[in-house]
């Protein structure tokens, strides 16, 4: 008769599904190679007991590693860039080092990336937006891990975040056009399905519209990945229509960037004939024609309050508590008062 397997292990688990050691290993690795029922039912289990893979974390000791982990969803946006540096500063300073991981937008990378930072047994981790399967939280809640939510806030005390509000700062540029006698605004964002950020601006941006009673058009708004090439594809569909948006609210500068360099091309004024605001005042907004009216967002003051508070929870057990930092709508050449916009010159 065979000995039952040691609770807490791989074997334990695949003993517990009714499967081979190996298929619980690519479960948890390469979840793409294992049929969906099977995968669904070694992932509850999983979840059910709080395993991570290897053991290791199973039995963390006293020993410090020194390293804490950061997740952000893509590495190709500049201001991450601006953030992870205000991070890594601060933990350089405090003797600890980063460690950067890039989850491409992916709820399943970003998952597989979690279970190797308890493995690796990180002293904290920062993560990036708030929506994500619940049991992460209470996996990390569990090995005692600290982290922090960032660049989106979160609406439970027992899930710290130190961030700005994505809802608020976007209501804001959204009321400025309006304020500037714009009615017809379009919207480029973010994919809102893998993003919450994305999600909360286009929700902003349907709360204001409805405050002020400007009926909401679908076809003026257009979801896309942060691409220069993509988002100017996207402005341009918006502003060759019959009746065209006079103004578009983009919720990112790559995207507002897109726009502009849409418009230039279309020999369409900005902002002449149509106003336009970003979304993060990225460097490069200054210094284009016109340069661009954005929200600014801080990315270094989030990095550095992120830091400080795993530093604290790491090294003092002080708990990370919630922060919001504002943000600031600023204006530059490409907006201007609807009531002076010309007719476009065709």
């Amino acid at each position: 008769m065979k000995d039952t397997p040691k609770s807490g292990t791989i074997r334990w688990l695949a003993h517990q599904a009714g499967v081979s050691v190996a298929t619980v290993s690519r479960a948890l690795r390469h979840p793409d190679t294992v049929a969906p029922q099977t995968r669904e039912r070694i992932l509850k289990l999983v979840n059910r007991h709080q395993f991570v893979p290897d053991g290791r974390a199973a039995t963390f000791s006293s020993k410090r590693t020194g390293v804490i982990g950061l997740i952000v969803p893509t590495i190709s946006n500049s201001i991450y860039a601006e953030f992870t540096e205000a991070i890594q500063s601060r933990l350089q300073a405090a003797d600890l080092s980063l460690l950067i991981a890039n989850a491409n937008y992916s709820a399943q990378i970003e998952r597989d990336i979690i279970l190797k930072l308890i493995e690796s047994r990180v002293e904290g981790v920062i993560l990036t937006g708030y929506a994500r399967d619940a049991a992460l939280y209470d996996l990390l809640r569990h090995y005692r891990i600290p982290f922090v939510v960032t660049w989106s806030t979160s609406p439970k005390a027992s899930i710290p975040s130190i961030s700005f509000d994505n809802r608020l700062a976007a209501a804001e540029a959204t009321e400025m056009l309006i304020k500037l006698g714009h009615r017809r605004i379009g919207l480029i964002c973010g994919m809102t399905s893998i993003n919450d950020r994305a999600a909360q601006r286009l929700e902003a941006y349907r709360s204001v519209l409805l405050r002020y009673k400007i009926p909401f058009d679908a076809e003026l708004v257009s979801e896309q990945p942060f691409e220069i090439e993509v988002s100017a594809d996207a402005a341009t569909r918006l502003i060759t229509r019959t009746n065209p948006p006079t103004a578009l609210f983009c919720a990112n500068d790559i995207q507002a960037l897109g726009a502009l360099f849409a418009c230039q091309r279309l020999n369409i004024r900005v902002p002449k004939d149509i106003s336009i605001i970003g979304f993060d005042d990225l460097p490069i907004t200054r210094v284009v024609t016109p340069p661009l009216s954005s929200v600014h967002v801080p990315a270094k003051r989030m990095g550095h309050a992120a830091a400080d508070a795993l530093i604290d929870a790491a090294r003092k057990s002080i708990p990370v508590r919630s922060q919001i930092i504002g943000t600031e709508l600023v204006m530059r050449g490409s907006t201007m008062p609807a009531a002076r916009a010309r007719t476009r010159d065709r």
